[in-house]
């Protein structure tokens, strides 16, 4: 005796025939996965209204019009090559993509390496990357960094150096596994050649999955805050074309400025030596910025402990608006940080009128020393004193200028600003790349 569909009557006729096909091909073993699209569909928000006008779910007409949308999304699973792919994440980054705007939509990234199982026919172990979106993101709520998983999924390409992988439908689901995987940074540098920082300006990335490699010491690693009130992990990297005499002499840029993710930047501390793979991009006011996609420890430094992580949304952070901000980290201990920083950012872009710091007033027996307080409170101090051009001004010519010793409107030796001061720079932002 044939087992009862768990489809309704209406929907059990029109889509058997294409879930046989299914069985057949090896898609899925049962009914099983078209059952949960079913379900999913009756309660999805977007569908809600028009099933209540049709109806209501007793309505046979509602039942068409569900199974309709159900057979739109099963054809294009069946259209799909499905594949079984042996992954070891290491990267989950969930995000609320547009949280500020009308359609905010949930995502999650993960990237790691993969071993994908053509019927029965395992191919060379590969990098991966995976966006799962709106519903799909509650596929990887359980997913953790560093697990080893075997999943169901589609991808189009097979011989790129980073493999796009997606998910079908509800055949997609993480089930824990054991797997020998490689080595990781043996995989990374069997797929990328090592790029030099200094010759980065020379090959930027064309989109958001052009990466570069590049191999080099971590000299500042910590999380600040992005102008929507959520955290980004920051780092700066230097290898050995930036570490010589002649750059220092020609005054170039010495850091690779990178924005990633939190974890990323609370997993390594000053002085650890990494395999960062990074999409490079070149604004012309501001320079060289790159947004880090992953980063393998050669040599891991542990970091100081970290504060407490708000959460937000970030789909207007982009590492060419953050790579020269100076507002205070959570994580620091890096002095280039702050050599960098003093050339770099404007104090109205750190300090809110209200939250700006009163200068510091001198006792009327004791001296200010200028030179022991940090740069913002000099641009502010300075700020106060109405000194023109301060914003734009060293240390070293700060504490001149607020010292009487020189006149700040005849410093010559000054640097733009190099942070974008647009609203939110959204038609730069590589979130909507993706």
């Amino acid at each position: 005796m044939a087992k009862k569909s768990k489809l309704p009557p209406t929907a059990e006729k029109r889509l058997r025939p294409y879930i046989e096909r299914g069985i057949t091909s090896g898609v899925f073993a049962d009914e099983t996965p078209v059952v949960e699209l079913w379900k999913r569909k009756t309660t999805d928000d977007r569908l809600k209204e028009t099933i209540e006008q049709l109806g209501g779910m007793g309505s046979e007409v509602a039942h068409q019009f569900l199974t309709d949308v159900v057979l739109t999304d099963l054809t294009a699973i069946l259209r799909q090559k499905r594949y079984t792919a042996h992954v070891e994440v290491w990267e989950v980054n969930h995000r609320t993509i547009g949280q500020s705007g009308t359609n905010p939509r949930q995502v999650c990234f993960l990237f790691g390496q993969a071993v994908v199982d053509d019927d029965g026919s395992e191919m060379e172990p590969a990098l991966f990357r995976m966006g799962l979106w709106d519903d799909d993101a509650s596929i990887a709520d359980d997913i953790e960094r560093d697990g080893v998983y075997e999943v169901s999924v589609s991808c189009k390409v097979l011989n790129s150096d980073v493999l796009e992988l997606r998910p079908i439908g509800a055949l997609t689901h993480f089930k824990t596994e054991e797997f020998d995987h490689s080595e990781r940074s043996e995989l990374v540098c069997d797929t990328f050649d090592v790029v030099p920082i200094a010759e980065l300006e020379d090959c930027v990335s064309r989109g958001f999955n052009d990466y570069r490699l590049v191999k080099g010491t971590i000299s500042f690693s910590g999380v600040q805050n992005s102008r929507s009130g959520n955290q980004f992990g920051k780092m700066l990297l230097k290898d050995d074309s930036t570490m010589t005499m002649e750059a220092i002499e020609s005054g170039e840029n010495l850091l690779l400025n990178c924005m990633t993710s939190v974890d990323i930047a609370q997993r390594f501390g000053k002085y650890s030596q990494v395999l960062a793979l990074v999409t490079t991009k070149i604004n012309g006011e501001y320079g060289l910025s790159a947004n880090m996609e992953t980063c393998v420890g050669t040599v891991v430094v542990t970091p100081p402990e970290p504060e407490s992580q708000a959460s937000g949304d970030d789909s207007d952070d982009d590492a060419a608006d953050y790579f020269s901000d100076d507002s205070t980290p959570l994580i620091s201990d890096d002095d280039d940080e702050d050599e960098d920083d003093d050339d770099d950012e404007t104090i109205e872009e750190v300090v809110t009128e209200s939250e700006e710091p009163e200068p510091e007033e001198a006792d009327d027996d004791e001296a200010v020393d200028y030179a022991a307080l940090p740069v913002v409170a000099l641009k502010a101090m300075a700020k106060a004193e109405g000194i023109s051009g301060f914003s734009t001004l060293k240390k070293a010519e700060l504490v001149a200028a607020l010292s009487g010793e020189s006149d700040s409107d005849d410093a010559d030796d000054t640097e733009e600003a190099s942070e974008p001061t647009g609203d939110d720079a959204d038609d730069d932002d590589w979130d909507d790349w993706d």
